[in-house]
């Protein structure tokens, strides 16, 4: 498969997620964003903005804007630390521990569906090397990719 065709192959996948998570969450009036950062925290609940930001790679400034949409939201609630009062922990709400079988229904759902035709070795094999892929993209410097692409 061509490079091109590989792009769009992601791209494809990445736009259907999450237009499913929006369709699928629609009932609690998340976005895609708030549904990604509500999965990591029922597995880092007590964790800063920036712990938070790091684990998800994401913009500290994108986090933030999704941690007060959650809070407005009843989701989440923010304690100050008991060593660095600067420090805000995270927590969910009773109403956002509450919510933890129904987001992670809507992710077992949309993976069974993607799966649903593979063969268990496919199946194994695309989760191995999505796994690869995630990490090796997760360590890029992409100013570097950049400049050989230039060149």
């Amino acid at each position: 498969m061509e490079n091109l065709q590989v792009a769009r192959c992601f791209s494809v996948l990445d736009g259907r997620s999450r237009s499913y998570v929006l369709e699928a969450c629609r009932p609690l009036e998340i976005t895609y964003s708030e549904y990604v950062l509500l999965l990591r925290l029922f597995d880092c609940e007590g964790a800063s903005q920036e712990e938070l930001s790091r684990v998800l790679q994401t913009d500290k400034s994108a986090v933030a804007r999704t941690l007060k949409l959650l809070e407005q939201k009843g989701f989440i609630r923010r304690e100050k630390d008991a060593q660095d009062r600067r420090i805000k922990r995270i927590r969910l709400t009773e109403y956002g521990r509450m919510q933890h079988p129904f987001l992670m229904a809507v992710m077992n759902s949309w993976v069974n569906y993607l799966i649903d035709t593979l063969s268990p070795q496919d199946i194994s094999c695309v989760e191995r090397n999505f796994r690869t892929l995630a990490e090796r993209s997760a360590k890029a410097d992409f100013q570097e990719l950049i400049a050989k692409a230039m060149h």
